[in-house]
């Protein structure tokens, strides 16, 4: 069943498809509007999604983003523009703290980068069941630890990444609480959700250049609204959604459903390895095991359309 990215087809489907349906796969790694239409449907079958696919491309924006700021890039190009022989001290992400709010398989990329660049790693993670990936940060900070905790990532980071799932949980996770304790020559970059980020706030602090700057991949609307604030803004690096939209993005994508059928498909399949955890952890756990496959004729349900990556903590 392809859905074509609306996940309203899957809803129109469902009434005919239920009782045969025994798998719904995402092309995206990002599950954010596809997971209340299962809930609202009560459909207790497993959901998988892209994770991973998307990444390496991700990975290398953030480090971009970073090099943008650091490396003075603006000033670099308005001095050729004028003429102007301006040597001035580069700078040098060597020695740079970066913090990560979410800590999944992006952030973890990244977070290699950041570890062959010589830079500290900072992490603040949702769940304390989730710790794949923790030797790569000097130091992680949980949810359960406190708001205090999230704070600590903003005021100690030089570079903040937010790579956040969408959804109820993690809206405006970063706001005017979060932005006021950064460092002024401190940067924000956002590639998760554009949900996860209060823009109102964020344009304040641009605006008054209460931090460097900040670099924007996702946003609250898209497209972005023509009149929104963050046009104008010097101080923001804009790019619209397409941070992992790679050459070989779709090559990607479907590698990783492959995978997962040659799993599902497999005589001693009773669950995948790796789904989508979050708001439908709890109905996933409780799905009963699939029979072998031999055993059934059942159709895969896998969506495309607003493809892009996200974190899963």
């Amino acid at each position: 069943v392809f859905a074509g990215g609306n996940p309203q087809v899957i809803a129109d489907l469902w009434p005919k498809v239920k009782s045969s349906v025994r798998w719904i796969h995402s092309l995206a790694a990002g599950v954010d509007t596809l997971v209340p239409v299962l809930n609202h449907l009560k459909a207790e079958v497993p959901l998988t999604n892209a994770k991973g696919a998307f990444s390496r491309g991700l990975a290398e924006y953030g480090v971009a983003a970073m090099l943008h700021f650091n490396k003075q890039i603006p000033r670099l190009q308005a001095n050729r523009g004028a003429r102007i022989w301006d040597k001035f001290i580069m700078n040098a992400l060597h020695g740079k703290t970066c913090g990560f709010i979410g800590f999944g398989d992006i952030a973890q990329h990244t977070a290699k980068l950041c570890r062959a660049l010589g830079m500290r790693v900072l992490a603040w993670r949702n769940r304390k069941t989730k710790s794949e990936g923790n030797e790569l940060a000097d130091r992680v900070l949980y949810a359960s630890d406190g708001p205090q905790a999230k704070h600590e990532i903003f005021e100690q980071s030089d570079f903040v990444i937010c790579s956040l799932p969408g959804g109820e949980a993690t809206y405006h996770a970063c706001g005017a609480a979060e932005f006021a304790v950064m460092k002024p020559d401190g940067v924000f970059i956002s590639m998760g959700r554009g949900s996860c980020v209060d823009e109102a706030a964020l344009v304040e602090v641009l605006k008054n250049k209460k931090i460097l700057g900040a670099a924007l991949d996702v946003f609250e609307k898209e497209p972005l609204p023509l009149e929104s604030p963050l046009w104008d803004l010097e101080n923001l690096l804009l790019s619209p959604h397409n941070a992992d939209l790679t050459p070989t993005y779709m090559n990607q994508t479907f590698d990783i459903f492959l995978e997962k059928l040659s799993e599902f498909r497999s005589s001693s399949f009773s669950g995948f390895k790796d789904q989508v955890e979050g708001p439908r952890a709890t109905e996933l756990r409780q799905t009963p095991q699939v029979a072998p496959v031999a055993a059934r004729s059942c159709p895969v349900a896998f969506r495309t359309g607003n493809f892009g990556g996200e974190e899963e903590d």
